[in-house]
């Protein structure tokens, strides 16, 4: 029995004949488990991956399915035992409870009607400017997106306020249409993000860092953004007129319209203070902003019963999905180390010899492709395990590569032909084209909105590669608050 054993197997021990029983190592046939190469069992998980994802089944229960089927056919009968265990330690890891909590917080900030306000603010303050409409909707959605954590949110609740007052204004087709798709897709990496939090949880990668990592290059791809529509309309001014004089809010009118929002921001503000200082760990700052929307919201006579109900029904919703997501990618993280897939990748990878820069360009294409298809949550879950084992290898900060890693994410939600804000704002066009004063919406194609979206697509990716070529973009905030 001792020479059938693997020297690394610790459980397995010269003369013992239950080894096969209880020894978790595929190598050693516990069970009907099979013997099995990396690269066989690699090309078949994925393989079967690949199916269950094109069949239409949720991310969530294709990790789940793939990591029991193939868990089952590795190791055999006695992973029954052990996939509990891995479950449960999933489930109560104390920096995941942020999540949901700031997933109530979000919830809470969107039923308010938080969205609206700022467009408003931002609305009044803005659209005495050529083209200070676009600005107001790029602003308001990064920060809408900022707030819930959902790119897709931003686009849907300010789509349909911006979109047709902009169209009435005279605005351009496409310049109305370009900016709140990016600005969208931003949200990802303007804290308080959820995806921060999963990314953090699940690699170890400390939740505050990535939160003022992708601060920097998020408010430098949103300032870009900003400066692209005022010089191309203060080089033609017809492409989005400013608000006639007699129409333009006073200034005392201004200032009373900012006050609605000073509670809801200056909470998040106080949340992310008390990460930046140490005085609450993420976990509390979540719940200290979670608690302190639904109190302003209550205060504020905007959530009722009914409204009340609404948020503590969808956030269960988005948080049961978001841990569904953490217990797959913690079974098929755990599937890609015992199989040997993981290191299989890894030693693949390294061994093709690539710098650096070119390791991660690699990363870059690998999660912006993935991005135009499926949820930032699910890319962490599916890459984090092959790509992480590279980043040690290669002597990564696993900061800078989390900083890019969710700008790649938030790319890929805008990057034409699939990306899924695209056609959320697609939607909105359905909806808003048959309104007074909206008719030039009406021949509105996806291919009018991939061209709509496209500058600000560049944009994005030449902040990628300064934030490739210059990591001190991602590494220097955190390193000045650790």
């Amino acid at each position: 029995m001792a020479d059938q054993v693997p020297a690394a197997c610790e459980r397995c021990t010269p003369g013992r004949t239950d080894c096969r029983k209880i020894c978790p190592r595929p190598a050693c046939r516990l069970g009907k488990g099979r013997r099995m190469s990396p690269e066989i069992a690699t090309v078949l998980i994925f393989g079967n991956l690949i199916l269950f994802l094109a069949t239409g089944l949720p991310v969530a229960f294709s990790l789940i399915g793939v990591s029991l089927i193939w868990s089952l056919l590795l190791q055999g009968t006695v992973i029954l035992h052990l996939l509990p265990a891995t479950i449960f330690e999933t489930a109560t890891t104390e920096i995941y409870i942020a999540a949901p909590l700031f997933i109530l917080m979000a919830v809470a900030l969107e039923k308010t009607g938080i969205g609206a306000m700022l467009y408003e603010v931002i609305y009044k303050w803005t659209g005495g400017v050529p083209g200070g409409l676009a600005v107001g909707t790029i602003i308001a959605s990064t920060l809408v997106a900022a707030m819930t954590g959902i790119g897709g949110t931003a686009v849907l609740v300010l789509g349909i306020l911006a979109v047709p007052e902009m169209i009435r204004r005279g605005y351009d087709v496409r310049l109305a249409l370009g900016g709140l798709p990016p600005g969208g897709a931003l949200g990802i990496l303007i804290p308080p993000t959820v995806i921060g939090v999963l990314l953090g949880g699940f690699t170890g990668i400390p939740i505050g860092s990535l939160f003022f990592g992708g601060m920097v290059p998020g408010l430098l791809i949103a300032v870009c953004f900003c400066i692209y529509v005022l010089v191309r309309c203060a080089r033609n001014p017809a492409l989005a007129p400013p608000i006639p004089n007699d129409e333009r809010p006073s200034l005392a009118e201004k200032i009373r319209s900012t006050r609605l929002i000073v509670w809801p921001v200056g909470l998040i503000v106080l949340v992310l203070g008390a990460i930046w200082t140490g005085a609450a760990t993420p976990s509390e700052a979540a719940g200290i902003g979670a608690f302190g929307t639904l109190v302003i919201g209550l205060l504020r006579g905007q959530l009722g019963p009914k409204r009340l109900k609404e948020v503590m029904v969808t956030s269960g919703q988005v948080s049961v999905m978001v841990m569904t997501l953490l217990i797959g990618g913690a079974l098929f993280s755990r599937l890609l180390q015992f199989s040997g897939s993981a290191n299989l990748i890894a030693s693949y990878i390294v061994g093709m010899e690539l710098g650096v820069t070119e390791m991660l360009l690699v990363f870059i294409a690998l999660t912006t492709l993935l991005g135009m298809f499926i949820d930032g949550a699910a890319i962490i879950f599916i890459v984090s395990p092959i790509l992480m084992p590279v980043v040690q290898m290669l002597g990564i900060d696993p900061v800078w590569f989390g900083v890019i890693l969710m700008i790649s994410i938030a790319a890929g939600y805008v990057t034409p032909p699939f990306g899924m804000n695209l056609f959320y704002l697609k939607g909105i066009v359905e909806q808003t084209k048959d309104l007074p004063g909206c008719e030039r919406l009406q021949g509105v194609t996806i291919a009018d909105i991939w061209s709509a979206v496209l500058p600000y697509v560049v944009i994005i990716y030449l902040v990628i590669g300064l934030v490739v070529l210059f990591p001190e973009l991602a590494i220097w905030l955190p390193a000045q608050l650790r």
